[in-house]
This record gives structure tokens, sequence and C-alpha cells, in this order.
């Protein structure tokens, strides 16, 4: 494999303004491939710096949590019981929104909403009238370049800013996390509740979230997925049925001596599935 500093030095070339940074990029990911074939780089490793030239042809719309998704604040509720909901979620700023979620007014971060409440007259006030708490959003198109998105939010201090489509509605956020998971894959808030991924039966079987990772299968089950589009059994199993099966929907694949059957389906996302031995 290319020596580290050369490869080092093409890295640096990548992110200046040099011009042949494309062809740069691909003799970079060509290396950390072949690294990962020698074993010197561990599949996350590599994951990890792919990742990198990836999220620089990426939009704010590749990354956005989509406005379905998006939990936000009405700002007619009272500071009382928007504080109460605050505190069920995992997450520290909720765009505040008045009449719907087209009209976003700004964001309001869950410390400034106790420091409000403490405050004491203001625990029925509505949420839009905390002037001095709600905080100014920022608002980009859907075509924003993530690299470019990134720059724009470090100079500006931001942690979230409202992606709006073509005829100025809510499409979507993005998050300063949102941006990092894009490039060293998904990361833990602070604040983030463990959250137990595979749970082995009293049988034998296995109860596995969705979202765990191939590779910690391949591990436990000690069988090779040899699959490098995907990193999640959803997104295996998704392209395994050429289909995302409906939420009522019974179905299955066999693979590597597993019979890994879908247990629920939710919002497009294959949730839970149970992994048991095939039947010799």
């Amino acid at each position: 494999m290319e020596t580290e500093g050369n490869l080092l030095q093409k890295m640096k070339n990548v992110f200046s303004d040099n011009e042949d940074k494309e062809k740069i990029a691909e003799e970079i990911i060509e290396k950390v491939l072949e690294g990962y074939e020698k074993g010197v780089l561990t599949r996350r490793e590599m994951k990890m710096i792919t990742n990198i030239f990836e999220y620089m042809d990426s939009d704010a719309k590749d990354i956005m949590t989509h406005r379905k998704n998006i939990v936000a604040l009405d700002g007619e509720e009272s500071l009382e019981k928007a504080l109460t909901f605050m505190l069920e979620e995992n997450k520290s700023r909720f765009p505040v929104y008045e009449e719907d979620i087209d009209n976003i007014v700004g964001i309001l971060h869950i410390r400034d909403a106790m420091q409000s409440y403490l405050d004491g007259p203001a625990k029925e006030k509505p949420v839009h009238d905390l002037k001095d708490a709600i905080r100014p959003a920022g608002f980009i198109p859907e075509t924003k370049a993530i690299d470019k998105l990134f720059q724009q939010m470090q100079q500006d201090k931001s942690h979230m800013v409202i992606v709006l489509d073509e005829y100025g509605q809510t499409s979507g956020i993005v998050t300063m996390e949102d941006i990092v998971e894009e490039i060293v894959g998904n990361i833990q808030d602070e604040y983030d509740e463990e959250e137990e991924l595979i749970i082995k039966q009293a049988d034998g079987t296995y109860i596995v979230d969705g979202m765990t990772q191939l590779e910690d299968l391949e591990e436990l089950l000690g069988i090779s997925f040899n699959e490098e589009d995907y990193d999640t059994i959803n997104g295996y199993l998704i392209d395994c049925l050429d289909r995302i099966p409906s939420e009522d929907e019974e179905c299955q694949v066999e693979f590597g001596g597993y019979l890994f059957h879908v247990l629920s389906v939710d919002n497009n996302t294959i949730r839970k599935v149970l992994v048991s031995r095939t039947k010799k």
C-alpha cells in the first residue's frame, strides 16, 4: 500500500483548490480499498475514509431528516407542555413553528427552555413568546453542497438548519451531527440511550434490530455477507427481497445456514428481524 505520507498529502490536495481533486480522490479510494483487501484497514476504517469523499458530492437533501420525521414544537403550546414533550425526546434542539411545519420561526434548545421555565412566570406562556430563548433558524436549499454547508455552519456556530424545497416549503432539517455521521458513520450522542441491537432468546434465536451492522452479525454468526453496498441488516434484506416489505407482510431470507425472518416494518424500514438456524 502507498506510504502514509504520500496518502496524507493526496488527501490534503483534495481539500485544497487543486484542479485534479477528482482524480486524486479516485486514487485515494483505490488505495484504501487495496488496504482493506490486504487487511491493513478494517472495514469500519475503510468506510470512514471513503465516506469523506462520498460526502463531498452530497447535497443537503441526501442527509437531511425528512419533514415527516421532524420533531418540532407548536409555537402556540405552553412552555410547560412543550418542556414535558422535550424531556421525552432524545434531542437537544427543536424547531418551533407557527400554524404548520412550513412556517418555522426559530430553534429552541432544551437548556434555554428549562431556564425560562425556572424563571416562573413564563410557564404558561406560549412557546413563541419566548423571544429571548428562541434562536434564529438558518434556511438553506435542498441543493446546498454538504462541504459548503459544513463550513457555513462552523462559521455561524450553528447546529441545525432548515432545508427548503424549490417552493419555499420545509423539506427537512440538517444538524451538524448529521454531517459528521455522513463522514464517520453513525455516532452516539452524549445523551443517547444505549440500545441493545441484538437480543439472544432462550431458544438460541436472536431478535435483531434492523440497524444492526452486518459486520457485527458476521462476527456473531460466523458467516460472511460479502456485501459492500449496505452496512445494516435492513439494507441487506431489502436488497435480497428487491423491495421494501409492507408492514403486515410475512417474508424471510435464507443465507449462510440461517433464516432471517422479518418481524416488523415501519416507515419503509425493517425494524426487527428474527434470526434462527435453518433446519437440517
